[in-house]
């Protein structure tokens, strides 16, 4: 299986089984964060954090009026 495959599976079944019922957004992004520090590559481009960071922040730019 891909990595790309193996992080979209492994962040998907840990949201969905969250033991937790209150938290807040800190808490989604630090459970996705605890899951892709095992794949993060500095050297590897795509795998970096930053690129990371810029998906995010162009995923949401898409809903908050910021896309352009």
């Amino acid at each position: 299986m891909s990595k790309f495959k193996n992080v979209s599976l492994e962040i998907s079944n840990k949201l969905s089984t969250l033991q937790y019922e209150w938290g807040d957004i800190s808490d989604i992004g630090n459970e996705i964060g605890i899951i892709l520090g095992k794949y993060i590559d500095e050297n590897d481009q795509g795998w970096d954090k930053d690129s990371f960071i810029a998906g995010l922040n162009h995923g949401i730019s898409h809903t908050d009026g910021t896309h352009c």
